[in-house]
């Protein structure tokens, strides 16, 4: 039998703990679509993939974690500099089975696409992780999105950075 790691405490998760958690989620999800449970099943969904993309925001000591958006705001940013990792289709489908979670509209084929999307682009998220972040160079459509990340409002179009404005790199 598995056992489940245990949950730090409030407040106290660091990057590994938001990596383990992710992980935890993307595996209940099977299980509890299996059980016949598609709210939950979608929302452990949701879970993974923002524990996994708040690890990135945290590892780079962005200063605005918290909320639906800000995930939004970090899969775009990471979609800019690891094209190669389709972190927008996960970010899409995960949304769409958060949005699940309280319309109880999809059936379970759909939620398994959705599970297999997410958990395609866990492992990619998780190596990109312990990589240095990849040089950018903010465009119009990027400035307000880096001011919220990082808490510079200083930051400018044309403001280039070769570690993708983290502020621990």
């Amino acid at each position: 039998m598995t056992t489940t790691p245990a949950l730090p405490e409030p407040g106290a998760a660091t990057v590994e703990d938001r990596v383990q958690i992710s992980r935890r989620f993307i595996q209940q999800a099977p299980g509890e679509l299996e059980r016949g449970d598609r709210l939950q099943a979608t929302e452990k969904i949701w879970g993974a993939l923002a524990q996994m993309l708040k690890a990135h925001g945290q590892q780079r000591g962005w200063f605005n974690l918290g909320g639906h958006r800000t995930v939004g705001h970090i899969a775009r940013q990471l979609h800019l500099e690891y094209d190669e990792i389709d972190v927008v289709s996960a970010y899409m489908a995960a949304d769409n089975g958060h949005r699940n979670f309280y319309d109880n509209e999809m059936s379970p084929p759909e939620i398994e696409d959705i599970i297999t999307v997410v958990a395609d682009v866990l492992p990619e998220l998780e190596s990109a992780l312990y990589e240095p972040p990849r040089p950018f160079t903010i465009r119009d459509g990027d400035l307000w999105r880096m001011r919220t990340l990082t808490g510079k409002q200083d930051l400018q179009v044309g403001d280039s950075s070769p570690t993708g404005f983290s502020n621990t790199h």
